[in-house]
């Protein structure tokens, strides 16, 4: 995709596939970018991430919550790309400081085996991205539910999730575990922010991988600023159910949206989304696909004779895209054109 002119006149979200992971680009009203997470593409479809913002400045680089499959690809934006005003994400002071201390090898403190223990699993990217960050002395921004909205060439963008009740959680888990008192920590999809952008009059609502909880606190937010039912919705967590509340009187998402909203699901793999979540999506929204699981007719199957021995059974291995790309642009009027990618209803790749 070759890069716009940099006389904009609205606001552009392009959200392009990347396998199990996420990649959301937002082209701002005076052409710089946004980069709200980023994995790589799982298909080869998806251009290098250093060509998705090639040329143009960078007013943030946004990690939504710590996990690999939301910010793998943020590394090399970090590493590379010259013009990065702000790096944004959810983890509080301790968080960064534990990541961080990764990187010391004769760092000596009790907390150095609970260090130890997150760095063998997804603390390894955060390394990389909190090394860089620091290296390069890019300004952080922290988001979290109680601070105030901010505003980017033209763009309102407000922060309805996570909590700071939700963050000091996580703190006093680190400390319990540093002193054993605790061997696991909450699950980190608590901490995924919830990005609610206006502009022209539209809502844009971008749920990373917020959990249910975090859309109980986030909907009272919403209803203060008196935000518009959404335009567009990035579907949270890939469609699970963990994220929205199918019980009668839960609070969900899909609470702030109408029948005109468009709901874009990455999804990735067979267990996502959730055939209750689709059926709800479809009922609600136009729903439009990059990757979902429930579209199977072209998975790899692992056992492709039947062979009936122990342990063999058919496991998906991989689920194609169902397209590259899905993009939207807003001008200043109010008026929304999706300029690239189709919704299920016209999905080729549906099952009968």
């Amino acid at each position: 995709m070759q890069p716009c002119s940099t006389l904009e006149t609205g606001l552009t979200i392009d959200f392009f596939e990347s396998g199990v992971g996420e990649t959301i680009r937002i082209t701002f009203p005076d052409g710089g970018l946004g980069i709200v997470d980023a994995h790589p593409s799982g298909s080869g479809h998806r251009p290098p991430i250093l060509e998705l913002v090639r040329d143009r400045p960078l007013h943030f680089v946004c990690l939504t919550h710590p996990h690999a499959d939301h910010g793998k690809d943020l590394v090399p934006i970090l590493e590379h790309h010259p013009s990065i005003a702000s790096f944004w994400h959810t983890l509080s002071d301790v968080s960064v400081f534990v990541f961080s201390a990764g990187q010391i090898a004769n760092f000596r403190s009790p907390i150095r085996e609970a260090v130890r223990r997150f760095h063998e699993g997804w603390g390894r990217f955060l390394t990389e991205i909190y090394g860089n960050v620091g290296k390069r002395k890019i300004p952080h921004h922290k988001l979290r539910a109680d601070l105030e909205s901010t505003e980017v060439a033209g763009v309102k963008i407000h922060i309805l999730s996570p909590e700071e009740s939700i963050q000091n959680r996580f703190t006093e888990a680190y400390k319990e575990i540093a002193i054993e008192e605790r061997k696991k920590f909450p699950d980190p999809n608590a901490l995924s922010a919830i990005l609610a952008l206006e502009f022209g009059g539209r809502t844009v609502l971008l749920g990373a991988d917020a959990l249910k909880v975090n859309w109980e606190s986030a909907a009272k937010k919403y209803r203060r600023l008196n935000l518009d039912k959404a335009t567009i919705l990035k579907v949270p967590h890939h469609g699970a159910a963990n994220a929205m509340g199918l019980k009668k009187k839960d609070p969900s998402y899909l609470d702030h949206c109408s029948h005109e909203t468009v709901s874009v699901l990455f999804a990735g793999d067979v267990d996502h989304p959730d055939s209750r979540v689709e059926a709800k999506l479809k009922g609600k929204t136009h729903l439009a696909c990059l990757v979902n699981g429930l579209h199977g007719a072209n998975q790899v199957n692992a056992n492709p004779l039947g062979l009936m021995i122990p342990g063999a059974k058919a496991v998906a291995r991989s689920i194609p895209p169902c397209q590259p790309v899905i993009s939207f642009r807003i001008d200043r009027s109010g008026t929304v054109e999706q300029t690239a990618g189709h919704r299920c209803a016209d999905c080729p790749n549906a099952p009968d």
